[in-house]
């Protein structure tokens, strides 16, 4: 079993941007002397509360500069606010600068915001997507780049540099949709999953379809990697790992909340943190948050979870370092 770090990167009216980069940044260097294998970088745009981060491969270049081994994905980069020439290049640079950490994490997108900011029609970016997706393989992986798309075309184009993993970093898809997962399964690329978005059972049913359209387009599901991101927080005592980790959920939950207004119901309305703690979350003491790990890797069978230490990023840079320092030490060698 795999452990990383994913970061929205919210910043709330009372914090600093800048802070809150140098936060993250300073527990990604944590993280990788505490031996968790990856930090996941989110894109999102347009609403300070739920995310500062609008350029993750840039923030990533920043982590990789100060780290050694730690690997640094996107999840995600949403592929249809980024012409495919660019977002070739610059994940390509990110693996060059961290020696071959980068990891290619992207999605569809589902924000009708993102698409309004950057007008671009929503449904026409979602029908491009997997286009895209072939177009920056196939940049990364020929000398010449000739392709003539419905979307996109290029003529005998240098796409460079070159990644510094051959063929190329490894791919993740984020899935939350029905249609998605099987998507993803027929294009035969690992797959970011987040329970508390698409619901315990629209994972397990996904799950499923991904798994059998893997098989019917014969690539091998046992060499396919299932991500999972949760909810983390561990603390000595677990009464005070709840109370600790209510905060930051309860912001992020009233952000989900705000961002839905005039926009109909949502996931967030059926969301309060006892469902979050009970259902959604690795939360509690290192006895408890090894059960809980115990419980997904059950019921969905992940290679890898993505630790959410700080969901409304209103915890202090100490208490995540605490935290992810007795995740370490005391849960994760019961999964390696």
């Amino acid at each position: 079993m795999e452990f990383g770090l994913f970061y929205q990167l919210p910043c709330g009216p009372d914090q600093s941007t800048v802070e809150r980069y140098d936060d993250m940044i300073a527990e990604a260097q944590v993280a990788d002397r505490l031996g968790f294998d990856s930090i996941w970088l989110a894109e999102l745009h347009f609403n300070a509360r739920f995310s500062v981060m609008p350029s993750p491969l840039l923030a990533a270049a920043a982590i990789a500069r100060t780290t050694s081994k730690i690997k640094i994905g996107t999840a995600v980069n949403l592929v249809s606010l980024h012409h495919p020439i660019r977002l070739a290049e610059e994940t390509a640079t990110l693996d060059i600068l961290s020696r071959g950490r980068a990891i290619f994490g992207i999605g569809r997108g589902s924000n009708a915001a993102h698409f309004e900011g950057y007008g671009i029609d929503q449904s026409e970016g979602r029908e491009s997507f997997r286009e895209a997706v072939d177009f920056i393989l196939k940049a990364w992986t020929n000398e010449e780049l000739t392709y003539k798309g419905e979307y996109y075309q290029a003529k005998g184009l240098s796409v460079v540099p070159k990644p510094f993993q051959k063929p190329h970093p490894p791919v993740y898809v984020a899935s939350n949709s029905a249609d998605t997962f099987e998507l993803v399964g027929s294009m035969g690329h690992n797959i970011l999953v987040g329970p508390l978005i698409a619901t315990t059972e629209g994972v397990q049913s996904g799950l499923e379809r991904y798994r059998k359209e893997l098989a019917n387009q014969g690539h091998d599901p046992a060499r396919a990697r299932i991500n999972l991101a949760l909810p983390t927080y561990v603390a000595a005592d677990a009464d005070r790992a709840y109370a600790e980790m209510q905060p930051t959920v309860d912001a992020y939950l009233n952000t989900l909340r705000s961002n839905r207004l005039g926009r109909g119901p949502g996931r967030a309305d059926v969301l309060n943190y006892d469902l979050v703690y009970q259902e959604f979350g690795i939360i509690g003491d290192p006895k408890q948050c090894v059960d809980r790990l115990n419980h997904f890797i059950d019921l969905m069978g992940p290679q890898e979870i993505m630790c959410w230490f700080n969901m409304g990023g209103t915890l202090s840079y100490d208490q995540v370092k605490t935290s992810m320092e007795l995740f370490a030490k005391e849960v994760m060698p019961h999964f390696q």
